[in-house]
């Protein structure tokens, strides 16, 4: 997974398209009952303005675009998922939520003219994402097409509150499936997406009763008391950053042949590719930070039943990883996969409870994300559809 700021990224100019969508007068909106979920809670509390959180896909076919399948396309992509049909409001400190039906929204279509400079286009794509991607205004999510002689790139962009990155990933196959389904009048071919606000409603149930004895919220206060009741800083000195700009970056570690040797060398000792990669980097920290211990914090995903594989949301929780930084590679793959499968379990309690339970207020700082794209549905094409992944500008002094 290739992951820009939009500045990083290079666009072929052509004409830029805004496809809005809306929801004519109010009468469709109901009030929900329903909860958000515990992550959504606390970005929608923490949501500063001036601050961007929007992920964003952009991939690219071939040929002209039927304009009128893509509507169509981009409408039932909104039909498949609930959590694109839900608005926030906040009153204080609560949130109240409300939802609209399938095939209550329409679509518009605003030609925002050539652009023929491609920092200007990038300019231009990220003043509309900034704007168009707020998580208490609906939609959070917006689609522009790049359309030019040959070819055409979407770009899909949307707040955080309600997508992921596996949600982002999924994305071109499946606007991709309704848009032959409609060129071709058939049944598009993707399999049922259940609703990440029945995910939300069955989380907090599940967590409801949650005590200091949960063996989630002991796997917070051992990650605390070992780094200075802080949560973990990079492992050695950054500098001062202050408000310089922040560029992503992008290394090749592997190619396919050599990611699958180092797979199953790593499964020969007992681990697998997410414990090598982490084991790397705790001997990394110990060579460069003199590190015996290894401390990060980690998202994981929480699509742990098979009805919220397809759904769009934001299944991820966050969970300790930290273990004793052997000598030998192989006993440090399988402490490394024991700590995993740990984390695994703590990320289904969403941070902020964990949090609350425990008294603090923390934020997590050193953040390591490892995610196998190979699962995702349509990712063969992405060679082919020139598939990149962006995320908003960002300067934050404790981020890598």
């Amino acid at each position: 997974m290739e992951i820009n700021e939009l500045g990083d990224l290079e666009l072929c100019p052509g004409r830029l398209t805004l496809w809005r969508i809306r929801v004519p007068g109010t009468d469709s909106w109901r009030p929900d009952p329903r909860r958000p979920s515990h992550v959504q809670e606390e970005h929608l509390c923490c949501f500063d303005n001036s601050q961007p959180a929007w992920l964003g896909v952009a991939f690219e076919w071939s040929g002209e675009v039927n304009t009128t399948a893509l509507s169509k396309a981009i409408l039932g992509w909104v039909d498949r998922h609930e959590a694109l049909r839900c608005r926030f409001a906040k009153d204080g400190s609560v949130i109240h939520l409300a939802t609209i039906g399938p095939g209550a929204e329409t679509l518009d279509l605003v030609e925002l003219g050539d652009y023929a400079d491609p920092g200007e286009l990038a300019q231009m794509l990220e003043e509309v994402f900034d704007a168009e991607t707020k998580p208490l205004s609906w939609p959070p999510y917006v689609f522009v097409t790049i359309s030019r002689p040959g070819c055409t790139t979407l770009v899909v962009a949307s707040d955080h509150s309600v997508t992921d990155a596996y949600s982002m990933a999924s994305v071109p196959y499946e606007i991709w499936e309704l848009y032959s389904a409609t060129l071709h009048r058939v049944a598009p071919r993707l399999a049922p997406a259940h609703s990440y606000l029945e995910y939300a409603v069955s989380e907090h149930a599940r967590v409801s009763d949650l005590t200091d004895r949960h063996p989630a919220i002991g796997h917070w206060r051992e990650l605390i008391a070992a780094t200075g009741g802080q949560l973990p800083d990079f492992p050695v000195p950054l500098g001062a950053v202050g408000d310089a700009v922040q560029h992503t970056r992008r290394t090749w570690l592997f190619d396919a042949d050599s990611a699958l040797r180092f797979d199953r060398a790593c499964r020969a000792q007992g681990g697998h590719t997410a414990a090598g990669m982490f084991a790397c980097l705790a001997l990394a920290g110990k060579a460069l930070g003199h590190q015996k211990k290894f401390h990060c914090v980690g998202p994981f995903h929480t699509r742990n039943a098979t009805r919220w594989k397809n759904s769009v949301g934001w299944y991820v929780g966050m969970s300790p990883v930290s273990f004793k930084v052997s000598d030998t590679f192989p006993d440090l793959l399988r402490s490394v996969r024991l700590e995993l499968k740990r984390a695994r379990k703590t990320a289904q309690v969403p941070f902020s409870k964990a949090m609350e339970v425990l008294g603090r207020t923390l934020r997590d700082r050193f953040v390591v994300s490892y995610m196998d794209d190979r699962v995702v549905p349509g990712s063969d094409r992405w060679a082919r559809w020139r598939t990149r992944f962006l995320i908003s500008r960002c300067s934050d002094p404790q981020e890598v």
